[in-house]
């Protein structure tokens, strides 16, 4: 009788695991309380203060942090406040189906310069996109140059599409032109430096979660709403990746029996009526003028008061709300943020979501449901995120170090 497959143990916590994690606590907590002493690190995050001496050191040695002005007390001696160092920044690219942002964004999450570069069909039609990737390698050049004297330490790259983080390879991307399994290798072969891909509604909870005003929160949605709809998943405290960082296709998930074929190959899929190619139907579909192929030029009538953008907007959030509640009901999250263009027009679509979830609502409260802080720019901000920590200590995955940032 052949024994039963045992499932692959769960790795043991080492001394190099707590020394890791020591490490992304003080690093988050000096982020949240700069500038900050050693003192009340010590007291903010229940470490010894030698940890905190012996950690904060290693960290400015490594350029992460810098000490500061010194403090003043009634007596004693004065404590040397700690800042996380402006001079670490990264470049980011935002990939979308037909464009990217390219920025440079300091350890703070600050963007200190960005660039859209818009792809054409030359670009779009190589199945390998290494036109796409020499493109913004063309835009990054001058920003490179301009901050020559920082620390430029690596290269984030967000896609609409989901990210395999221990294959390091882009699984999903059915709006994508670059579905070539090795894109984050040809980023790292074009830029020489270190990439690290990941998913644009993750980037996006990444960035609220480090930069906005709801840290304290441990159940939250990031919904990424832009050619598709994807959702970036925090419960607990935890980021839910699933099964090679499948976790989140909520997009894909059916919400009628018919509908347009969706870029999945199903038809019905949410997406298709909650995303902006559905915003742009719908504007089309209601007749009576020119027809429009850019989501802004809708968003532009909307806000000039055009009737027929802002009932297409209407009914293209009142679709957002009705696969949203099941997610609510679902994950029972705390805060829903929603990411993308559409904020734009938020005091517009905010009530309708909100109405439609109080209407679908079992229980006698709805999350919170607001727009990403800066908006798309939030997923620039998110992979700044992704790289603000140090590069784990050996025998700590890479995986697991950026886990620990949406950990309290």
């Amino acid at each position: 009788m052949n024994p039963k497959p045992s499932r692959p143990h769960r790795g043991v916590a080492s001394s190099q695991t707590a020394r890791a994690i020591n490490r992304e606590i003080i690093l988050e907590t000096i982020h949240r309380r700069q500038p900050v002493s050693r003192a009340d690190l010590a007291r903010l995050t229940g470490l010894q203060a030698s940890t905190v001496s012996l950690i904060i050191g290693q960290l400015i040695d490594e350029g992460w942090v810098s000490p500061g002005t010194l403090g003043r007390l009634p007596r004693g001696r004065r404590p040397t406040f700690v800042t996380m160092n402006e001079q670490h920044v990264a470049l980011a690219a935002d990939l979308r189906p037909t464009r990217a942002n390219v920025g440079i964004v300091d350890v703070n999450g600050k963007i200190l310069r960005r660039e859209t570069i818009q792809f054409t069909a030359q670009d779009m039609g190589r199945p390998d996109a290494k036109r796409t990737i020499a493109a913004i390698a063309r835009a990054a050049a001058p920003m490179k140059a301009a901050f020559k004297g920082r620390l430029i330490e690596s290269l984030g790259i967000s896609v609409s599409g989901r990210v395999d983080q221990g294959a390091h390879k882009l699984v999903f991307a059915p709006h994508a032109p670059w579905r070539q399994p090795d894109l984050e290798a040809e980023f790292e072969k074009t830029f020489k430096a270190p990439a690290v891909m990941e998913n644009a509604a993750n980037a996006s909870l990444f960035a609220e979660r480090w930069w906005g005003n709801l840290g304290d929160f441990r159940n939250m949605l990031a919904i990424s709403v832009s050619d598709g709809l994807g959702a970036g998943i925090l419960l607990d405290g935890h980021l839910v990746r699933g099964r090679e960082g499948m976790a989140g296709e909520f997009g894909h998930m059916p919400l009628e029996n018919s509908g347009p074929v969706c870029g999945c190959g199903n038809v019905g899929c949410w997406e298709n009526f909650a995303a902006n190619r559905a915003g742009l139907r719908y504007y089309n579909e209601l007749g009576g003028g020119r027809e429009l192929a850019d989501f802004q030029q809708l968003l532009d009538l909307a806000v000039a008061g055009d009737i027929r953008a802002l009932r297409a907007l209407e009914k293209m959030a009142a679709n957002l709300a009705r696969g949203l509640a099941m997610l609510v009901a679902g994950l029972a999250p705390e805060v829903v943020i929603i990411v993308g263009d559409c904020t734009a027009v938020w005091p517009r679509i905010s009530p309708i979501i909100e109405s439609e979830l109080i209407a679908k609502s079992f229980t006698s409260r709805i999350p919170r449901i607001v727009p990403a802080i800066d908006g798309d720019a939030a997923r620039l901000r998110g992979l700044r995120a992704t790289r603000t920590k140090p590069r784990p200590a050996a025998g700590i995955s890479l995986a697991q170090s950026r886990a620990t940032l949406v950990l309290d």
